[in-house]
């Protein structure tokens, strides 16, 4: 029987469609569509391939700007709770609380920059690259095609006198980008720690809180200077 059930797919029955094609022994051919197809066809099919593109484009985008933002709040945060901190002079083993609270905050800083440049960044170069694909060959029928590799070549962007020479490049491109955005903010971390503590050290006579204890009390100090 399931031999009979095998010839009976491979040779068509009365009021069946064949499986298989005519001429063929029991082997599925596969189907061209550059010959299958008629243009409009193909070019309907790369237009809805370039649509899907595009919207994994803006997914990826979306995430990095989500990411930045995120970072961007986690920086704010740090820089508003140090200050705080600070008011009060409070020092921690002679470092000041305040810049104590903006190590946590760079450390962030790294992990969304980690996040961003080496996950999501190349998925949307990727994606990026493969719409530039696709709208090459929509641009065969349609030569107005072109929005995306027309982002792609626009998207270099001249440099100032001090940003070229901070960067050492005269141009930046999309990563370039993403690594200065993401330096700015850590530079940024970084003179606030530095600024704290300087305050805490150059301060003049005064009061400050130390925890020193091993229970962690707020142990008041004066600091004369000479």
């Amino acid at each position: 029987m399931p031999g009979d059930m095998d010839e009976a797919v491979r040779q068509g029955q009365p009021g069946e469609v064949s499986l298989v094609p005519e001429g063929t022994s029991g082997q599925v051919q596969p189907i061209d569509p550059r010959t299958e197809l008629s243009l409009n066809e193909q070019v309907g099919h790369y237009v809805d391939m370039w649509k899907k593109s595009v919207d994994v484009q803006q997914h990826f985008n979306d995430i990095e700007w989500r990411i930045r933002g995120l970072a961007l709040t986690v920086a704010t945060f740090a820089l508003g709770a140090a200050g705080v901190a600070a008011k009060d002079g409070t020092t921690v083993g002679g470092f000041s609380l305040g810049a104590l609270i903006v190590v946590p905050g760079l450390i962030l800083w790294y992990a969304f920059y980690f996040v961003d440049r080496t996950w999501y960044h190349p998925l949307l170069k990727a994606a990026v690259a493969h719409g530039t694909l696709i709208e090459a060959e929509i641009k065969k029928t349609l030569p107005q095609a072109g929005m995306t590799a027309s982002i792609t070549a626009g998207s270099p962007q001249e440099t100032g006198r001090l940003t070229a020479f901070l960067s050492r490049k005269p141009s930046m491109h999309s990563d370039d980008k993403l690594v200065w955005f993401y330096k700015i903010g850590a530079f940024a971390l970084f003179l606030a720690a530095v600024a704290l503590q300087i305050g805490v050290m150059s301060a003049g006579a005064g009061v400050s809180t130390s925890i020193d204890s091993p229970t962690g009390d707020l142990t008041p100090t004066v600091e004369t200077t000479d």
